[in-house]
Parts: structure tokens; C-alpha cells; sequence
């Protein structure tokens, strides 16, 4: 077992891709596809997206909105196999992490609060892919949520020397 001052080591400035198979990389590019499409269709629908998070009573819908685009955008590209400094893709993907919860929580709200089914949307997508909140859309985002954890654990304190 190594110490966290061995696992923060490894996290050095280098800007060179983990050492994973191409097996890993396509993997890892399933979640980054997903969050990319949500968050590219939440900007195309910039003013539903903010009026859903108003109507589910998050405060500061437009911050959120925008933090929430963001986060989704940058666990994205950490997901992916280009060139960029451990620690930006470590907060990526921990961002991707902390979005997916986000989503789990709101929707998990939802549901338990006897919303589910009396919205038309999710908001996962914006104004599109549109999924009534519920036990279903928690099954999925749990699953997107799981696959981040997973994504962690293979990108985690990995370089090309070692594994």
C-alpha cells in the first residue's frame, strides 16, 4: 500500500497520457461522450436548461448552469487520451465526479419527493432527450456515476512507467 505522499508524487506537473491499453481509453470515452453531449445540448438550450434548475429550486439557476456546463466539459476532456497535466485531469475527473452527483442527488429529490413523473424533463440534455424524473433516470445516472469512479481508479496515480 503506498502513501499518500507516494500517490501525490506521481500527480507532478508531467503532461504526459496514463499508461492504459486502448481497451481502457475506449472505455473511459463512453462517460466523456456522455457528459460532452449533455453539456453541449444544455448550452444549445442555455435559457430551458436554467429555467428547469429555477423549477427545481436550485438557487442561482444561471451559476449552476453554468458551473454544471462547465464541470461537464472539463471531466470530458479528462476522460479522453490527449495530453494534459495529471492534476488538470485529475480535477476533471473529479469534477465528473461531483457533476454525476449532482445529477444523482436532484433527481434522487425528485423522486423521493413524489415529483417523479409531473416533470417533463430531467435535464440531463437541456430541452432535448427529454426523461421524466425518476427511478429510471436515477438508474442511469448512477450508472454514469459508477463508470466516473471507475474512470478514477484507472486514470488514478498511473503513468507510463507504472501501473
Amino acid at each position: 500500500m503506498k502513501s499518500l505522499t507516494d500517490y501525490r508524487a506521481n500527480w507532478g506537473g508531467s503532461s504526459e497520457k496514463p499508461g492504459l491499453s486502448q481497451t481502457s481509453w475506449n472505455m473511459l470515452a463512453v462517460p466523456a461522450v456522455v457528459l460532452a453531449v449533455m453539456a453541449v445540448l444544455q448550452i444549445i438550450s442555455f435559457g430551458k436548461f436554467k429555467d428547469w434548475l429555477d423549477e427545481v429550486r436550485v438557487g442561482w439557476p444561471a451559476i449552476v448552469a453554468v458551473v454544471v456546463i462547465l464541470a461537464e466539459l472539463w471531466a470530458a476532456a479528462s476522460l479522453l487520451q490527449i495530453n494534459m497535466s495529471r492534476m488538470v485531469r485529475f480535477t476533471g475527473v473529479c469534477l465528473g465526479v461531483l457533476v454525476s452527483g449532482f445529477w444523482f442527488i436532484e433527481n434522487l429529490q425528485i423522486a423521493s419527493g413524489g415529483g417523479a413523473g409531473q416533470l417533463p424533463s430531467s435535464g440531463f440534455f437541456g430541452k432535448y432527450l427529454n426523461q421524466s424524473p425518476g427511478w429510471w433516470t436515477i438508474l442511469e445516472v448512477t450508472a454514469l456515476l459508477f463508470w466516473l469512479v471507475y474512470a478514477a481508479e484507472q486514470l488514478k496515480w498511473r503513468n507510463s512507467n507504472k501501473s
